[in-house]
């Protein structure tokens, strides 16, 4: 039997994530769905964005694994929710930030974010600096397209992305580029043909989200999951103004 992982993108726009992409993400092994959220922002570019986000990311994650499904990961490169979700839920969840810096730290030796707003560069040291892998991260630099005008202009998306990649390569001695958005997913062999075409070689490109629905895979055929000595479920206790599933409301 498929084990189902639930894609939750933390934000309330819908379209942003292509249901043949969704489709592309399931083999054999696993079944990938997608949902977005009931209340929230409409993108995440920021703390406030997050803070928005975090409740509707919770419901979510108790909603999937209510639903059956084996895994949840959070849609999104900021990882909002990331520790609050993985407490509520038995199940395991997944931040595509986490996952793709560790794996590009496994896979080379220093990576660059390929962020969209240059207002994450802050946001992504601290999160390097949070999982542990800040020395092995060469730069951030962005493309400086937000988040809901990505669609826009792909040829100019993809330009500006090489562009950036060829940077962190050539002037911050990056060998491994992370995309910095998860709507920036699927978009990772154009890169890779990008840098080849202006003779840039041997520079790894890691799409999050196709990294993080592997490792999740991978963790879920070993029997894994997280440490519920480190994420133990919260004490139920009156929670004013939001509808939790599962946790005593007024």
């Amino acid at each position: 039997m498929k084990q189902k992982i639930r894609l939750i993108a933390p934000l309330v726009t819908e379209g942003l994530r292509l249901d043949e992409y969704v489709a592309d993400l399931s083999d054999a092994q696993v079944e990938v769905s997608a949902v977005i959220l009931e209340t929230g922002p409409a993108s995440v570019e920021g703390s406030f964005d997050e803070a928005l986000a975090v409740p509707g990311v919770v419901n979510r994650v108790i909603e999937a694994e209510q639903e059956g499904c084996a895994a949840a990961i959070i849609d999104c490169m900021s990882d909002p929710g990331l520790e609050a979700a993985r407490e509520v839920a038995a199940m395991p969840v997944f931040g595509p930030a986490q996952t793709s810096m560790h794996v590009a730290s496994t896979i080379g030796h220093r990576f660059s974010m390929l962020a969209v707003l240059g207002r994450q560069i802050s946001l992504f040291d601290g999160l390097a600096a949070k999982y542990g892998v800040a020395g092995n991260m060469a730069s951030v630099r962005s493309v400086e397209i937000p988040v809901l005008e990505l669609e826009k202009n792909p040829g100019l998306l993809c330009e500006g992305l090489v562009r950036q990649a060829i940077l962190a390569v050539e002037e911050d001695g990056a060998d491994t580029v992370i995309l910095g958005c998860t709507g920036l997913a699927g978009l990772a062999g154009q890169v890779r043909d990008g840098l080849a075409a202006e003779k840039v070689m041997d520079v790894l490109v890691v799409d999050p989200i196709e990294s993080t629905v592997a490792f999740a895979a991978g963790i879920l055929k070993c029997g894994l999951g997280h440490s519920k000595r480190v994420f133990s479920q919260p004490r139920q206790k009156r929670i004013v103004g939001y509808d939790v599933p599962g946790r005593s409301a007024e």
